[in-house]
């Protein structure tokens, strides 16, 4: 009996205290482990969160900035900047096109502004000249040269006093004649529809070869996106498509050169968020004004793709790891009630439509602003 109580003895297991006191450690244990891993992953989601956004930003930043360089490319004459283009497509009679190199639409209640852009996609950018007097229903033109034109190029005429028109090079005649029928474009009207000025064209008018006419639009879509607008010539539609996620504000403003008498040294002396009558001629947004753009001052913000969790009801309140610091991102520009260079906060409060976004304090935002020379503006000056 002793010998079997030994060997009982030395076959017994954990006691249920022993046990008891394993799983509180194991309990304890785990607790440990899940409130590493939290802290680990929202570090991990703050860091990689950061990241997305500089590179989100970064994008949008070179996709608009590169357009807005390229703006007014193709328009070496001063008087072709704003002038009024008549159109006509396949039987309609479009509304007229004020030919602005850059053109932006501001957002009104903390919504996003966008621009859009306009320049030629020739590589040849030197006009042509009219030889020959163009009367009103001439089918053809002629000029001092053909080089760089080609069947199918999107033409400009333009002439001091007159408006612009829009017509599309159905054939040319040695290396002096363009022809612009009716039958062989969409883009050219038939008889009894002139879009060509009464008078017609006079000789020494210009006009300027745009190929394929770039027409391009920033703005940010409901998902937060930023969204191109790209115009086609071929169809006359315009076909949209996300060039870069998680961008939730674009700020802009012109930059006017306002002197009396401006010279070849062009150079911005005034910044507006809306056009201004920069040439003093009491009428706001004519041609004058708009050949007077040389800049624009630009501010892309973007965020992180996964915000940080939200409190039951649907609210944050830290912002960059810090509570409660509520402020928003802001830009430096020039503020139109004080005419002063200041630090300007974005609201990024609000969605696509306008109505309050109550999870804004949720994410991290990267600023990024720069100014952008309109250089084929300012080079037309030189």
């Amino acid at each position: 009996m002793r010998a079997i109580s030994r060997s009982m003895r030395r076959n017994g297991g954990f006691s249920l205290v022993e046990l008891m006191v394993g799983v509180v450690i194991s309990l304890l244990a785990v607790l440990v482990i899940t409130q590493v891993f939290t802290l680990f992953e929202s570090r991990k989601r703050s860091a990689s969160g950061a990241a997305d956004a500089q590179t989100s930003g970064a994008l949008a930043m070179f996709a608009i900035e590169r357009d807005i360089r390229m703006a007014g490319y193709g328009l070496s004459q001063t008087g072709l900047i704003g002038c009024t283009i008549n159109r006509w497509y396949d039987g309609t009679l479009l509304p007229s096109l004020t030919l602005k190199p850059a053109s932006i639409t501001k957002g009104s209640g903390g919504v996003s502004d966008s621009i859009r852009v306009s320049y030629s996609s020739k590589g040849w950018s030197v006009p042509a000249r009219v030889v020959t007097e163009h009367p009103q229903t001439a089918n053809n033109i002629f000029l001092n040269t053909t080089l760089g034109i080609a069947v199918g190029d999107m033409m400009v005429a333009y002439e001091s006093g007159k408006d612009c028109t829009l017509f599309q090079v159905t054939g040319i005649s040695g290396n002096s004649q363009i022809h612009h029928s009716s039958g062989k474009s969409k883009w050219n009207p038939p008889g009894g529809h002139n879009i060509f000025p009464s008078g017609g064209y006079s000789t020494n008018a210009l006009v300027f070869n745009f190929g394929d006419l770039v027409d391009r639009s920033y703005s940010i879509d409901a998902n937060n996106n930023l969204k191109l607008s790209e115009y086609s010539s071929d169809d006359n539609t315009s076909t949209t498509q996300t060039v870069v996620p998680n961008i939730v504000a674009l700020r802009m403003q012109y930059g006017f050169d306002t002197r009396a008498d401006p010279r070849s040294d062009a150079r911005v002396d005034t910044w507006s968020d809306t056009v201004i009558d920069a040439d003093g001629n009491k009428t706001v947004g004519d041609h004058g004004d708009v050949q007077r753009i040389y800049a624009i001052r630009l501010a892309v913000v973007a965020r992180n793709a996964v915000g940080e969790k939200p409190k039951a009801d649907g609210t944050c309140d830290y912002y960059d790891g810090e509570k409660p610091a509520l402020k928003k991102p802001a830009w430096t520009a020039v503020n139109a009630a004080t005419a002063k260079l200041e630090s300007i906060e974005i609201d990024v409060s609000k969605n696509h439509d306008g109505s309050f976004r109550k999870d804004w304090q949720c994410y991290r935002y990267k600023t990024f602003q720069t100014i952008i020379p309109l250089r084929n503006r300012i080079w037309s000056q030189s």
